[in-house]
């Protein structure tokens, strides 16, 4: 009895050393507050391509500051602190002090707890968004370039630091960019939106947008605003009834229906579907598309209720099978290729589907998949779909050339000739036994 009861005595002293371990751990537990906009990419979309989330020459922020590979750019961004710290009327002291002020509310971005301490944290904002800030004004403004700037000098390191700014994991707080620019002089002539909105213009061809109408928490948050559709958000999907993708370009083309580049429009995301005629804005595939979208995918998964970016690169998935789709989606102007071989962009296209979502409550484009899946079932889009196939079959096997598109018009004439001279014979058979019929009738 004794053993059993001191037994029970020491389990009891264990029981409440585990609880007051979680306990103590569930006290450390921060909760997610409502400024978290900075996420680690989920683990099923970097197995996919780890490559497209991680930077290639420039950290930004805590998450890859330790990462040996891309120590090399810390003296450039130094020197483009030096650069920055010419131009504004405050010092590195000011400076220091105000994202020092700011300190929690920068912490509350990012969606881990972050391991370094206030020193290293406000080191690093402060150096990496001036490095974004001081970038952003020497690209719009060339004579405050260094002479040999570092990365303007180099294509190839221009190229890199435009895809590492593009980056979910590479991000400082927005506010912080806003702030730091408003020390320096050109806040007079040109806000920071739109000093953001020259950077990314020439390869990311979105709409410029209104500081004073949108809120942005950082810079693949403003990628992604430059591209939201003109109609309200949620009314596709209120519309739909169920998660339907549709045929292929090629599929729809041959069910009669036609593709053309939409006008009148700003945003690559305004999908319609009307008499016949799908329009969509033109796509610019390049070297920055394939992180580009899939990052803005990994930050609506984390971020967003309204799946944008996300339905259409589905919607494209379903368009795209093969590299006859690119093609037809080029001749129209809706694609525009500068990546290389259209299997490369139907590749691009078909890899970033990631089956991340399954109802029409997410899918925005369900209304205009079933508009087009009727459209190509009716019994005329078939009679044109067949005719469609027979003037293919035509092309492809009897005009491929012209000589086979003179024999094939030959062989038709000498056939039309023949079926004249036998209609002709068979006249004449008629007219003879009518004239013979006709002398022995007897009057």
């Amino acid at each position: 009895m004794a053993e059993t009861h001191q037994s029970t005595a020491g389990m009891s002293h264990t029981v409440k050393e585990v609880a007051l371990a979680i306990t103590t751990k569930m006290s450390n537990v921060t909760h997610m507050s409502s400024e978290c906009c900075i996420y680690r990419v989920p683990e099923k979309f970097r197995r996919a391509k780890a490559e497209a989330y991680t930077p290639q020459v420039v950290s930004i922020g805590p998450f890859h500051r330790d990462k040996t590979v891309l120590q090399s750019t810390e003296e450039i961004k130094l020197r483009y602190l030096i650069g920055f710290l010419r131009r504004i009327k405050a010092d590195l002291l000011a400076c220091t002090r105000m994202i020092s002020e700011l300190e929690d509310r920068i912490r509350q971005c990012y969606q881990e707890s972050l391991t370094q301490d206030s020193d290293q944290l406000v080191e690093i904002i402060l150096v990496d968004a001036v490095f974004v800030v001081e970038l952003f004004i020497r690209n719009h403004y060339p004579e405050h370039r260094d002479e040999n700037d570092e990365i303007f000098s180099k294509q190839w390191m221009s190229n890199a630091v435009l895809h590492d700014v593009l980056l979910l994991e590479n991000q400082v707080p927005f506010f912080v960019l806003e702030t730091l620019y408003n020390l320096t002089a050109l806040k007079t002539t040109i806000t920071f939106f739109k000093l953001s909105y020259e950077y990314f213009k020439d390869v990311l061809h979105g709409h410029e947008l209104a500081g004073t109408r949108t809120q942005v928490r950082h810079l693949v948050d403003y990628v992604r605003a430059q591209q939201l559709p003109s109609f309200p958000q949620g009314v596709a999907s209120q519309r739909a009834k169920k998660f339907e993708l549709t045929r292929s370009a090629k599929e729809l083309e041959e069910a009669g229906l036609n593709f053309r580049q939409s006008e009148g429009t700003s945003s690559l995301l305004d999908v319609i579907f009307k008499d016949g005629t799908l329009g969509m804005q033109r796509l610019v595939v390049n070297e920055w598309t394939d992180a580009y979208l899939r990052n803005m995918i990994a930050y609506e998964q984390c971020h967003h209720e309204y799946k944008h970016i996300s339905s259409y690169v589905i919607l494209l998935d379903s368009l795209i099978d093969t590299p006859k789709d690119i093609d037809i989606l080029i001749s129209c102007g809706i694609l525009e290729n500068q990546l290389g071989s259209a299997d490369d962009v139907a590749r691009l296209i078909n890899g970033m589907y990631n089956e991340t979502m399954r109802d029409s409550s997410e899918f925005l484009y369900s209304s205009q998949c079933e508009s087009l899946n009727a459209y190509s079932r009716t019994w005329w889009q078939q009679w044109k779909a067949a005719w469609y196939r027979w003037r293919v079959i035509l092309k492809r096997d009897y005009f491929s050339n012209p000589w086979s598109g003179v024999s094939v018009v030959a062989a038709v004439v000498l056939l039309i000739l023949t079926l004249v001279q036998t209609a002709c014979s068979f006249l004449d058979i008629y007219a003879g036994n009518a004239r013979r019929l006709f002398r022995g009738r007897k009057w």
